[in-house]
């Protein structure tokens, strides 16, 4: 789409609720159970289909208007915890992102408080990803994460090793999950340097004291291995594509395992 016509579109979809909350699960390596689930934007169009992430969020990044579809989704999330709790009587925690453009809000913080709590609900149900996109001394987006935690939420460092700050992050920055990017595991899993990369960030984490996810999970031989490295939680279509509500609630209601074997 052209650019005046992605803002056009994204406003006119903004108001007439046509930007809905896809939902991906996270499965854990000891049972594949679903411990959370990411939150996914998906526009649909007038026409019905909908439209890639790729057409639309990277103009958002560029004009700002970002910060105002993370609202739009967190309010998304809760209102999906809201179901569950009326729905299946427990919850599944939810991930949300938050684009680092919210550094540029003096109120990021206290925003998130207020939508989750007008759903009254407990803001550890909630954690916020944010893209390691990390610049040295970056003090903005540590006050933002530090301001994050101390509110209760749980923060994910997202896309884990696609940028070239990483080590600095994990040095300069208190985060409690740490998502390892799919390139990682993309082509010969059993490759050599690869494998030594995984098996070492899981052993980071552990030594940190956070979790670990790997995103991007798309066949059998990744599973297997992702199985034995350590990791805590697998994301991927391989196990569940991102999934509309009810689908997804659907599936917390019967808790299925997916039919796959490491």
């Amino acid at each position: 789409m052209e650019k005046d016509k992605i803002m056009k579109e994204y406003y006119n979809a903004l108001e007439q609720n046509r930007i809905k909350a896809y939902f991906q699960p996270m499965y854990t390596t000891n049972g594949f159970t679903i411990a959370s689930a990411e939150v996914l934007c998906r526009m649909i169009l007038p026409d019905g289909k909908i439209a890639l992430p790729e057409e639309y969020i990277q103009r958002l990044e560029y004009t700002g208007e970002i910060c105002s579809l993370d609202w739009h989704m967190v309010k998304e999330a809760c209102s999906a915890l809201s179901e569950m709790r009326y729905r299946i009587g427990r919850y599944t925690p939810l991930s949300v992102n938050l684009s680092r453009r919210h550094v540029e809000e003096w109120n990021t913080a206290e925003h998130l408080c207020s939508i989750v709590d007008s759903y009254a609900l407990e803001h550890e149900l909630i954690e916020v990803e944010i893209t390691e996109t990390y610049k040295e001394n970056d003090f903005l987006l540590q006050e933002l994460i530090k301001q994050i935690r101390s509110r209760g939420f749980s923060v994910a460092v997202d896309d884990f090793g696609s940028g070239y700050s990483t080590l600095g992050f994990v040095r300069d920055i208190e985060f409690d999950t740490l998502k390892i990017d799919r390139s990682f595991i993309m082509g010969d899993i059993e490759e050599g340097k690869k494998k030594a990369m995984i098996e070492g960030i899981v052993g980071l984490a552990k030594k940190l004291e956070v979790k670990t996810v790997v995103e991007g999970v798309e066949n059998a031989a990744q599973l297997s291995f992702l199985n034995c490295t350590g990791c805590n939680l697998l994301q991927g279509d391989y196990l569940s594509e991102p999934l509309p509500e009810y689908r997804f609630l659907d599936l917390l209601e019967k808790q299925e395992t997916p039919e796959k074997t490491a």
